[in-house]
């Protein structure tokens, strides 16, 4: 077999996908929404939305664990020094989670209310310098206020002085106002970024209010925890992209779709990318997918909105490109995804940015599913965390 590298002169194109179900692994205790980086100590770090990955006595709106060896038979530890966003306080789901170096970065969404609710107001950075042991607060101006897990004033507090953004160059469609990064996404660059091709983190946005509109952010990786240096996507240049510092000034770097071939809408809660680099194609891999827009798969103000987003299974695509923004080729894409019941109702599609093959062609999928019970119960069957190998096929 040959085995395809990213020192090879001969360009790689992914071209299709191959899901094995066989290798499928549910774990038990409920959760969503699993992203995903590769800490330096060779761990992986997940965020985890709505459960309890470890039965333990609470009950999370959003919370990290370690994850301990390979793809069958690894550990799951919990990360007690993270700041305890639990149910009966609520109102904080975690997306974005970055190791870069010796750091930790969490970057917390805040809804409207104090339960699950879009669209999504801003984000609050959280940063650990230990490994998760300890954990502080950055606001905008890259200002550190530690955090006590249960320091309920520090960890609950909404205002500008605390948030890294909050409510800022909204936009009004819909019949409302979304903002955008107000949940975000990091791109993975192996290990702790020790495989960043420049010297900037790179940020994926969707746009709230468009949320099929994907934006881009990069700030360099020492000057990450202040705002004043994050930068904005507006355009191509050629096959240059353009910056700004002007959020109001941003571009959409991709677009996905926003209905599908039927017509039926995809709603806000939708196209947050998870973007790993894969070193044996020497390409970076994109996993993305739509939920549908309430019950009516509409794009009104009450379906778009709307809490409910599994009407139907979501869709699922894949996209390559040979730098971390950018542009996008799709080689998969579906509708509707179905994994091994037509009941399935998977949603957020995340790819593990450490298991993956030594040629760069077998993956490990991560999702979530909203399946319901025999007694319409959702969130109940596969609820919990979803992986699977694929394998991506290259033109030779």
């Amino acid at each position: 077999m040959v085995l395809l590298s990213s020192c090879s002169n001969r360009p790689v194109t992914p071209i299709d996908l191959r899901f094995h179900t066989e290798t499928l692994i549910r774990l038990d205790n409920p959760g969503d929404n699993w992203c995903i980086t590769w800490t330096h100590e060779g761990h992986q770090v997940t965020s985890m939305c709505d459960g309890n990955w470890l039965n333990g006595e609470y009950q999370y709106h959003n919370h990290l664990y370690r994850i301990v060896g390979e793809t069958e038979g690894f550990t799951r530890e919990d990360i007690p020094g993270y700041p305890q966003f639990t149910k009966d306080l609520g109102g904080w789901f975690g997306y974005g989670v970055l190791s870069a170096g010796d750091h930790l970065y969490s970057m917390v969404s805040k809804t409207s209310g104090a339960d699950w609710s879009g669209p999504f107001r801003g984000i609050k950075m959280l940063k650990s310098p230990d490994s998760g042991k300890t954990w502080y607060r950055v606001n905008s101006l890259g200002e550190e206020r530690f955090l006590d897990p249960w320091d309920d004033i520090a960890r609950e507090d909404i205002s500008h002085k605390e948030m890294f953004f909050m409510e800022e160059s909204g936009k009004f469609i819909h019949d409302d106002t979304a903002y955008p990064f107000s949940f975000c996404s990091f791109v993975q660059n192996g290990q702790a970024n020790s495989a960043a091709q420049d010297d900037y983190i790179y940020i994926y946005s969707p746009e709230g209010a468009q949320s099929n509109h994907l934006l881009l952010a990069r700030v360099k990786h020492n000057e990450i925890e202040k705002r004043n240096n994050w930068e904005y996507f507006v355009s191509w240049d050629g096959g240059d992209p353009l910056w700004t510092d002007d959020l109001d000034n941003r571009g959409v770097i991709h677009e996905f779709p926003e209905k599908n071939d039927s017509g039926e809408y995809f709603g806000w809660y939708s196209w947050l990318p998870s973007i790993v680099w894969n070193e044996g194609l020497g390409l970076y891999i994109m996993v993305n997918g739509g939920t549908y827009a309430g019950h009516g798969l509409t794009d009104s103000r009450d379906d778009y909105y709307d809490n409910w987003m599994h009407t139907k299974t979501g869709s699922l695509g894949f996209w390559f490109s040979e730098k971390p923004y950018g542009p996008w080729k799709q080689f998969f894409y579906t509708d509707y995804w179905i994994v091994d019941d037509e009941k399935n109702r998977t949603y957020q599609p995340k790819l593990s940015p450490r298991w993956i093959g030594e040629d760069g062609t077998k993956m490990v999928l991560i999702w979530s599913d909203a399946m319901r019970n025999e007694e319409g119960r959702s969130h109940t069957v596969n609820y919990r965390w979803n992986q699977m190998e694929i394998t991506l096929e290259i033109e030779q």
